[in-house]
């Protein structure tokens, strides 16, 4: 017990016994401190209680529903607060519990953990490890399975409540039986299947395109000789092409129940097989997400590669009815064939795609102004197929977007493209090209907008520079325009940091009173979050914002930048917000910061 609970105790005991005594003049200390202690033991929640548990009188369905909260509570994870707090509590029992006083010795500082081992014999020893890894592995059980071991009755709640039944996901040791069990008692609801066929063991890679055709169904290990020496008689760590192909079998008889599919992957002859199995589907009546993520390092977009398993799909027969959110990272399909199916979206993501797997310039227009309520665009290394010159120079109007990402597309292809795309309503800017000059690529955005008045940039409320080498009239261009920006997220390591240097510069204009002082660019913004930027400049910033009268009430700051412990408490002292937070290149983590960003921003 910690001080701070063992105190509020001894204070509960204390006016408790006082107060009963002043009411019973006949009751001694020790009687009353009696009375007290049982009456407070009364509704502890670790006293089992004498008639029967009073859980069992809620009915199922309210029941069913906590069951649901804790497992949907469970798969968000602990917020970053609750961390925290875990970390604190965890460091009051080191300093109560685990260790003996200072003035114990040496000898004694042993952890309560491993002392309580001390003096027992092996056979104790051995059930009691062998109870804790019993409760270990409890404790590693998926919520809604966890629940079902607690008792009879809720072991029946819980089997009959089908919304805990239906999140399948796959990955290297999935029990194939498990997953049967759980699509039976999801009964017929809406499924969300995860298939994660990636690898995490680089060298792998090699085995795996050398048995990268389409006609080859056997794996690199299945080939393997059978000299016992052989490296490849060890396990693989990816799921191989007969695992993927039963994951099919079974989940494929449920595809009318498909909410949300979702794949990753470390290779493409794993997506190819999917794909073709999934091209014999007739239709995906209930899918709203489709999402098949290839991660594979490539530098040449010339090309598909491998050019056998360059076949372009059609999946569900084109027909998908409620599919509003489609994300293709390395993975194509026939996009001619499946306008059908990418008409209608509120979010398209497409990404890291050769030149020669790309949409024509038609089919992508198309696929853009057939989803009229079109929300989020996400173009990276990919768009459509050819330049500017095969483009012509009709518009394609998209104004229902609100987010657009574009990302390492090479300078005289995004410059052709971005005046092609009419999006006047764009409030959330993400951009991050990471080589060659770009500045032609600013100006552009600092342009104003084919039969507008103001530029794209004009209209952000949120921007995300994670790279963008360019000169010094483009930066000074596009900080003008940022008139209405409330939240900016630098990548401070490059040209970039010039954005952030000159957010600082101020202006002093005359008044009645005397000079007072303003900040130069971005009067509106209130949230910061950068990388390479360290505690006694962030500091700087901070308090320059302030003497500008446009303060900041949020900070993000790298966790790999350097702060220590006075300027993190002047930070906090002087924001609303302060938090950290762990960078990363992965494209897709970082369209989840500047959505973050974007949710504090709707709050305040």
């Amino acid at each position: 017990m910690s001080n701070i609970h063992e105190k509020e105790l001894q204070a509960d005991l204390k006016s408790g016994v006082e107060k009963l005594m002043r009411e019973n003049n006949n009751l001694n200390y020790t009687e009353a401190l009696s009375q007290v202690t049982k009456d407070m033991l009364k509704n502890n929640p670790f006293v089992p209680p004498t008639s029967g548990c009073p859980i069992n009188d809620l009915p199922n369905e309210l029941l069913a529903h906590i069951f649901y909260v804790g497992m949907e509570m469970e798969e968000e994870g602990p917020s970053e607060d609750e961390l925290e707090e875990e970390d604190d509590e965890y460091e009051d029992e080191l300093d109560l519990l685990d260790w003996d006083s200072d003035d114990e010795g040496e000898e004694n500082h042993t952890p309560a953990s491993k002392r309580k081992d001390i003096g027992k014999g092996k056979a104790d020893r051995g059930e009691e490890q062998e109870k804790e890894e019993e409760e270990e592995e409890d404790a590693g059980l998926p919520f809604q399975v966890l629940v079902s071991h607690v008792c009879r009755h809720f072991r029946e709640v819980a089997i009959e409540s089908p919304l805990l039944w239906t999140t399948l996901r796959f990955q290297l040791g999935t029990s194939l039986d498990k997953a049967k069990i759980w699509l039976a008692r999801s009964k017929g609801h809406p499924l969300q299947i995860e298939i994660d066929c990636t690898s995490s063991d680089e060298d792998d890679e090699e085995e795996v395109i050398a048995s990268s055709s389409p006609n080859n169904v056997t794996d690199p290990r299945d080939n393997a000789s059978e000299n016992e020496e052989s490296p490849l008689e060890s396990e693989p760590s990816y799921l191989t092409k007969a695992q993927i192909s039963e994951i099919m079998d079974i989940i494929i008889p449920a595809v009318d129940r498909w909410r949300i599919f979702s794949v990753t992957a470390s290779y493409y002859n794993s997506i190819h097989l999917i794909l073709e199995r999934l091209s014999k589907c007739s239709s995906a009546p209930l899918l709203e997400v489709f999402e098949m993520y290839h991660y594979e390092d490539c530098d040449e977009f010339d090309a598909f590669s491998p050019p056998e398993l360059n076949t372009k799909f059609t999946i569900f027969g084109g027909v998908a009815p409620k599919l509003k959110s489609v994300a293709l990272w390395g993975v194509h399909i026939d996009w001619d064939a499946s306008l059908s199916l990418l008409n209608d979206l509120r979010d398209l993501e497409i990404a890291y795609h050769a030149e020669d797997v790309r949409p024509s310039f038609e089919t992508f227009s198309d696929i853009l102004t057939g989803s009229l309520e079109l929300e989020t665009l996400s173009l990276c290394v990919s768009g459509p197929a050819g330049t500017g010159l095969d483009w012509g120079t009709i518009p394609i109007h998209i104004p229902s977007v609100k987010s657009l990402t574009l990302c390492h597309h090479e300078p005289a292809y995004i410059e052709a493209l971005l005046p092609l795309l009419h999006a006047p309503n764009v409030v959330e800017l993400l951009l991050d090209y990471d080589s060659n000059d770009f500045s032609d690529f600013a100006l552009l955005l600092a342009k104003p907008l084919p039969g507008r008045t103001k530029s794209i940039l004009a209209g952000l409320d949120h921007l995300k520079i994670g790279g963008l080498p360019s000169n010094k009239n483009a930066r000074q261009l596009m900080l003008e325009q940022l008139v209405n920006l409330k939240s900016i997220c630098i990548n401070c390591v490059g040209d970039e940091e010039e954005f952030f240097e000159r957010l600082m510069e101020l202006k002093s204009t005359p008044s009645e009173s005397g000079t007072t002082q303003s900040v130069v660019f971005c009067p509106h913004l209130n949230t910061l979050m950068t990388t390479g930027v360290d505690g006694t400049t962030m500091r700087k910033f901070v308090e320059t914002r302030k003497r500008g009268g446009a303060p900041l009430s949020k900070v993000s700051m790298s966790e790999e930048d350097n702060l220590d412990e006075k300027e993190e408490k002047w930070l906090r002292d002087h924001l609303q917000e302060l938090d950290f937070f762990e960078p990363s290149d992965s494209e897709e983590e970082i369209e989840m910061e500047i959505d973050d960003m974007s949710d504090d921003m709707d709050t305040t």
